[in-house]
């Protein structure tokens, strides 16, 4: 059987944890774009830079991913990749990314970090090295007194503390002109036994409601039963791009408020298990390193990638598909505000794709249907993008379904009428919301659409990012033919 012909591969932009790259390595890449042929390029965004090899083997899931999708079309196609400190924990289920054999426990989730985890993160945090060893260290021994969830507490805090001045403290929110401007995440704050005990929570909720045969793909348009939709989304709002999809796979993001350390919480903290307890804190250290990511991804999208981007397509005959996974969705949303900032004439996107985006569902909203004011950090970039901005969504991601709202709770909170799920839910949860445009599709019938006509599409692709895995949830399976096919139908073609 003869092989689809290959995508160009033009290699990759690589920027430092500052947006920095080396000198002249922008015009190398450019001259190889100019050298190619290429007519439609691909700039593809992911989280998982453990390490090169690493980088290497999801950018070329992605490439084959194109390839295949594109097959004898395929000739002046090329993909472009970009690399940045960034990764992904070795339990994830990231193509070429494996826990060492020697590591595996009982293939239960533990607390213990993997040597090669630690390696990940002392790689990709370098500044970072003292308090990851400390959280390390508290996640192996595992003490059996409340002193040391307190020590915890700290190495976490410290992990993530930012001056004031440093530029990444300015990338930390999605939203932008609240009355009470949001900053610091309540899970570095609150009660760390507490929040321990949340995310351990969280995750018996997730692992339950899998058993339990909930995890099947939401239903939209004339199919939507109403007593499938949440409570959080059903909220007759206007100016919102659809409605969300079946209901989370946890009560805990369908309440209002916050965490409050004098609560119901609190008393279940003293009730868990230490060993449970011990997991909901790997599970909040997790979340704590993609917090640092995910303000590190902002930057760089803003003052990195965005202003190379016209300087790529100057003097090209090329159309730029910029496409972001997870963390790499946040980091290609935030180009969008870097593409009239660099010193070449302002460019428009050909396509955007943000698959299962680490972002708020917010994030393009002119208004914040929660708050009197206030409005998405990238609300108006949309008109930077000639084609369709799509975003892939789905209600089986229970990393962006339920881990991420929970994490993503800020200081200060006090929308007591909006759920945490309504308020902090993520873009691969439920879509873009608070914009106008049309009702959600399934990915299988997205190709029915129009491309050029719509200005914003969310794509439930809960039929294939599904998975029964823990705390994923699907969240990294996106090699699927039916993205590749979105992905070549964004192009217009």
């Amino acid at each position: 059987m003869p092989q689809p012909t290959a995508f160009h591969d033009l290699g990759a932009l690589c920027f430092g944890s500052r947006a920095q790259f080396e000198p002249g390595h922008l015009e190398e890449v450019c001259e190889a774009v100019r050298g190619s042929g290429v007519r439609d390029l691909y700039v593809v965004v992911h989280g998982a830079h453990n390490d090169a090899a690493t980088g290497a083997a999801v950018d070329g899931a992605f490439r084959d991913l194109l390839t295949e999708a594109w097959g004898d079309d395929a000739r002046d196609k090329g993909m472009l990749g970009v690399h940045w400190p960034s990764l992904c924990f070795r339990d994830e289920g990231v193509p070429g990314l494996t826990e060492p054999t020697g590591d595996a426990q009982d293939g239960d989730p533990r607390p213990s970090l993997s040597r090669a985890t630690i390696e990940d993160l002392c790689r990709q945090l370098p500044d970072s090295v003292a308090p990851l060893k400390r959280i390390a260290e508290l996640l192996d021994e595992r003490p059996e007194r409340q002193l040391a969830f307190d020590d915890f507490g700290s190495a976490l805090r410290s992990l993530a503390e930012l001056p004031l001045q440093d530029p990444a403290a300015e990338f930390t929110a999605d939203t932008e002109g609240e009355v009470l401007p949001q900053a610091d995440p309540l899970m570095l704050f609150e009660d760390t036994r507490t929040m321990c005990s949340e995310f351990a929570g969280a995750l018996r909720d997730v692992r339950h409601a899998l058993e339990a045969g909930e995890g099947k793909p939401a239903r939209h348009e004339n199919d939507v039963d109403k007593s499938d939709v949440s409570d959080g989304g059903s909220l007759q709002e206007t100016r919102t791009a659809g409605p969300r999809p079946a209901r989370p796979l946890s009560k805990r993001v369908g309440r209002t408020g916050t965490v409050v350390a004098g609560g119901p919480l609190g008393e279940e903290a003293r009730a868990t298990d230490l060993a449970e307890l011990w997991k909901g804190a790997h599970e909040l250290f997790r979340q704590v390193v993609r917090h640092v990511l995910r303000r590190r991804a902002g930057l760089i999208g803003q003052e990195g990638l965005g202003p190379c981007l016209p300087v790529l397509a100057e003097g090209a005959e090329i159309r730029l598909h910029l496409v972001g996974h997870g963390l790499g969705a946040r980091l290609a949303g935030f180009a969008l505000r870097g593409l009239e900032t660099g010193g070449a004439e302002p460019v428009t996107l050909s396509s955007l794709t943000l698959l299962q985006g680490e972002m708020s569902h917010f994030a393009f909203a002119d208004i914040l249907p929660q708050q009197v004011s206030g409005h998405g950090a990238l609300w108006n970039r949309q008109r930077l993008v000639q084609g369709p901005l799509l975003c892939t969504f789905s209600h089986l991601d229970s990393h962006l379904g339920v881990l991420y709202p929970l994490s993503a709770q800020m200081m200060g909170d006090s929308a007591e009428l909006a759920t945490t799920a309504r308020k902090w839910g993520a873009l691969g949860f439920d879509g873009v919301q608070g914009v106008d445009g049309p009702p959600p599709v399934a990915l299988s019938g997205v190709t029915e659409e129009d491309p050029w006509e719509l200005p914003y599409l969310n794509v439930d692709a809960s039929e294939v990012v599904r998975s029964d895995d823990v705390p994923m949830g699907g969240h990294h399976h996106v090699f699927h033919p039916e993205i590749g096919r979105l992905l070549r139908w964004a192009a217009g073609h």
